[in-house]
């Protein structure tokens, strides 16, 4: 692997931890199962030829836009039953908000909230300025 690429692997690498830490900051179970997630494909990755990595680094840009742009996250507001997601602007721009149907939960912890095996959505814009 040349200089060049392995730099660009270990620049993946790094901008994957940052943007699992900004979209799982404050879930310690997301943060530890995303850490160990990402560093098993890198390890499983690591004696990649010269014709794979260029599709593995593609990998790695696909997963950071997915992970920054692709998946809101929900706090679930136990009193009333619903997870109420906070679209930032980045996600509004990238979702038509007005045909959505549902959004799917990544953790078995939220099945049933509604009695039919999907939780409750309740969809907010954020306001927050960040």
């Amino acid at each position: 692997m040349s200089a060049s690429t392995t730099a660009r692997a270990l620049s993946g690498y790094r901008r994957l931890f940052r943007a699992r830490a900004s979209l799982f900051q404050g879930d310690e179970r997301a943060l530890r199962e995303s850490r160990h997630a990402v560093r098993a494909e890198f390890v499983k990755n690591k004696n990649a030829t010269e014709s794979q990595i260029p599709e593995l680094l593609q990998m790695i840009d696909d997963a950071e836009d997915m992970l920054l742009h692709g998946i809101v996250r929900g706090e679930l507001n136990e009193d009333r039953g619903v997870v109420e997601v906070k679209l930032s602007p980045e996600h509004e721009s990238r979702m038509d908000t007005e045909t959505m149907t549902h959004l799917d939960p990544i953790t078995s912890d939220m099945k049933g909230i509604d009695g039919k095996g999907k939780p409750v959505i309740e969809i907010t814009k954020n306001r927050s300025d960040k």
